[in-house]
């Protein structure tokens, strides 16, 4: 592997241009033992964001499911509310594949993620320019919401409107940390956060051992 000297700079408050001129899926090593790499992911080929979206949103309509078996126990309206949770859910999963086409189209299919680790800890934040656009994306889908009454929309959406520039996870205070090296990616997660951290395939290795090796308190798990 292959680590770039270079001097101290303030990897939070590059645009997507200077990231580029920088270097993409390079590690850096900053004069205070800082490393540094910006991941350029390509949405519509690594999909690891979109099963973890699924996911969520799967676990969420099970929870919403089995409350309505349990609540309408012995009705005859269970069917007829599961094909609309069932109509729903293809609604939702149509709306998912659309945005992120559409985010994958307004970043003209590059997506870049900036990662900052040393010895305490790993810091995730986006270019200026894209965390930008993330957060009037946010906002529109709140507005949107808005008009049509939807009040979790407007939920969600304000509060990724609102959210901050830049994820930290202290690695004393790690819970775990999963590996999946086939989608170069590693969970770091504590309490109420889950990192997503994507490396560079040949950095994978060097990355892995340096966060597990910092996180004593960790359950490690990899696939």
């Amino acid at each position: 592997m292959d680590i770039k000297n270079i001097e101290s700079l303030d990897f939070g408050s590059l645009t997507s241009e200077e990231a580029a001129k920088l270097g993409l899926n390079v590690v850096f090593l900053e004069e205070d033992g800082t490393y540094n790499w910006i991941y350029c992911m390509k949405m519509l080929q690594n999909l690891s964001m979109f099963r973890f979206v699924m996911k969520i949103i799967a676990i969420i309509y099970a929870v919403i499911v089995v409350s309505l078996l349990v609540l309408t126990k012995g009705s005859g309206d269970i069917l007829w509310l599961l094909g609309i949770l069932g109509l729903v859910f293809a609604a939702v999963i149509v709306i998912v594949l659309f945005s992120f086409w559409l985010v994958d189209k307004i970043f003209k299919g590059s997506y870049l993620l900036i990662y900052e680790m040393n010895d305490t800890g790993l810091t995730f934040s986006q270019t200026t320019d894209q965390a930008q656009i993330t957060r009037a994306i946010a906002a529109a889908s709140a507005a949107v919401s808005a008009a049509g009454g939807n009040v979790g929309g407007v939920i969600s959406g304000a509060g990724l409107s609102m959210r901050p520039d830049s994820y930290h996870a202290e690695f004393s205070k790690v819970r775990s940390v999963k590996g999946k090296r086939s989608e170069s990616l590693i969970w770091v997660n504590s309490f109420l956060q889950y990192l997503m951290v994507y490396v560079p395939d040949e950095a994978y290795d060097f990355v892995w051992n340096y966060i597990t090796g910092r996180c004593v308190n960790a359950k490690i798990t990899a696939s």
